[in-house]
């Protein structure tokens, strides 16, 4: 009985599976031949390789793909700063109120500087232009002033002002709108 090693090998099998070598280069027509082989037998068509050809409806693909995915982002994006922003008021201002009354101030602020580029641009605008940015700015102050009334209700400043632009809505038409000029001071 011949010696066997731990793989089963004799030592002149051993010896001739080490001499072969490690690697060796395929035939320079191996893959033509295989493709052909791959083409007999139908596995693959004779246009189906083609490098760097994009048809249209690839590229239309892509662009909508593309769209989607920035326009997620960024969805997903203005959801965690909106929630951040509301954490962060949350830890600054534990209490309701207090954390209301600081979106309020941040909110008038915002409203005040609306206003304020609005003052800037009127020379350099279109009059129609002035005129919606003006009936947005008193919509919002009216709807703040109603707030203000609904907070409270025996404020005697909020309730005027509120009672001037119910005045004001019911003598404005638009044929007098130019002409007539309210000042309401508060």
């Amino acid at each position: 009985m011949e010696n066997r090693n731990a793989k089963g090998l004799t030592p002149a099998e051993r010896e001739g599976l080490e001499s072969l070598p490690r690697e060796r280069m395929p035939s320079p027509f191996l893959e033509e031949r295989t493709v052909r082989a791959l083409r007999e037998r139908g596995l693959i068509r004779q246009g189906s390789i083609r490098a760097g050809l994009v048809r249209p409806w690839m590229a239309a693909a892509a662009v909508a793909a593309s769209v989607a995915l920035f326009a997620s982002g960024l969805a997903v994006g203005q959801m965690i700063g909106a929630r951040q922003t509301a954490d962060a008021l949350a830890a600054v201002y534990p209490n309701q109120a207090d954390r209301a009354a600081a979106m309020v101030q941040t909110t008038g602020s915002a409203y005040t500087a609306a206003l304020s580029r609005l003052v800037e641009v009127t020379a350099a605008a279109d009059a129609g232009e002035v005129q919606r940015g003006r009936e947005v700015a008193l919509a919002a102050l009216w709807a703040a002033a109603s707030e203000v009334v609904r907070l409270a209700p025996d404020d005697p400043l909020a309730v005027q002002i509120l009672q001037e632009f119910e005045r004001a809505r019911g003598e404005a038409s638009p044929a007098d709108s130019a002409a007539a000029r309210s000042v309401v001071w508060f």
